[in-house]
């Protein structure tokens, strides 16, 4: 028995010290498993920022989706998808358990409107140029990389003492520096941000490019990120108000994800920057309009889902079929998706538990004659 207690004694402080390590070396670890992976729908247990828009109350439509649709977003566990035509919703539908006024998690959809709020700050002469370094909004400590690198997701970073692949979405790990971006904000990673040459100048899907923008945005307007994306976007959409995760120890908001607003107000977000803001009060000049949503690519580049400034585009060429030519959009993790087609006066938010494929769910809600 003795010997058992020393053992279970051992045990204990053997246990301690090496949540003590842990927590020396990655006190992230615990924030996270206390906060969790973020929920798909909106809830009050977690720190955010509010996203101010308007009043607006649902309007009550009806309109069914085509068979084929429903049967895909059924089958994909869709939560929301509604279809607007010419500023027309002529198609919309919810998933069991869901309504209009859910506020659903936009995951990384959120990134492309920071990308669009960069080039606004191009425009209105926040940013000299796309070519200007970090470091001349950010401060020496950024890393040596372009804003236009930054938005292009080219710009190779790595985190120093770090794997190489350790900053890329796909490589995340709860003790690595994305977990601790996420929790301490990007000042806490930022001096330890470098660049590897081999990797500069390759599309690689990093969240720390969008976060080091977001910075970039606050510096430039001397506001919060939230209330710029209010003033520019959500407010003039005519949006209601949304929530944008904050982060969990740091002032500010994850700039690359969480922005739990309703599916309707992406609709109107999306109709907002297809219609290029209003003839009285455009968004961006018309040369900025047309490289952001639809940027001079070779067929065979929009083929292979070309990843612009912050922004995908594709196209649609199927034979046969009424909806056809480029589009561009914005997903997030699940398959949140907002297209724009602007040959079509289209746009289409998607919300649901899976992807839908990309292509057949544009063919499959193609207007009627």
């Amino acid at each position: 028995m003795r010997n058992l207690k020393r053992f279970l004694g051992i045990c204990l402080v053997l246990a301690i010290a090496t949540a003590g390590g842990l927590l020396a070396f990655a006190p992230q670890v615990p924030i996270l498993m206390r906060e969790g992976f973020p929920p798909d729908v909106w809830t009050d247990n977690a720190r955010y920022a509010h996203v101010e828009g308007v009043n607006t109350e649902y309007a009550i439509r009806v309109p069914e989706m085509p068979a084929i649709a429903q049967t895909r977003f059924d089958a994909a566990g869709g939560r929301a998808m509604l279809v607007d035509q010419g500023g027309t919703v002529i198609y919309e539908s919810y998933g069991q358990g869901f309504g209009p006024e859910d506020r659903l998690n936009s995951f990384s959809m959120v990134k492309s409107l920071v990308g669009a709020l960069i080039i606004r700050a191009l425009a209105d002469d926040r940013i000299a140029s796309l070519d200007d370094p970090l470091s001349r909004y950010l401060g020496p400590d950024a890393p040596d990389v372009t804003i236009n690198e930054a938005l292009t997701m080219t710009s190779g970073l790595l985190y120093n003492g770090e794997p190489p692949k350790s900053v890329d979405d796909a490589g995340f790990s709860p003790l690595g520096p994305l977990a601790r971006l996420h929790v301490y904000g990007i000042d806490a990673v930022l001096p330890d941000l470098a660049v590897d040459p081999a990797a500069k100048g390759q599309f690689a899907y990093q969240s720390v490019n969008t976060a080091l923008l977001g910075a970039v945005l606050e510096a430039t307007y001397d506001q919060p990120l939230s209330q710029i994306l209010s003033d520019l976007i959500w407010k003039p959409a005519g949006a209601a108000t949304a929530d944008w995760r904050a982060y969990s120890k740091a002032e500010g908001v994850s700039a690359y994800c969480c922005l739990y607003a309703r599916a309707e107000d992406w609709l109107r977000v999306g109709r907002y920057l297809l219609n290029n803001g209003t003839p009285a009060d455009p968004f961006l000049p018309e040369d900025l309009w047309r490289d952001l949503i639809l940027p001079q690519l070779e067929a065979s580049q929009r083929r292979q889902g070309a990843y612009g400034w912050h922004l995908r585009h594709d196209v649609l060429d199927r034979d046969g079929e009424k909806l056809s030519g480029p589009f561009a959009y914005f997903m997030g993790h699940g398959g949140q998706i907002l297209y724009l087609l602007p040959d079509h006066d289209i746009v289409v938010v998607r919300f649901g538990a899976r992807p839908q494929l990309l292509h057949s769910t544009l063919y499959e809600v193609s207007p009627p004659d």
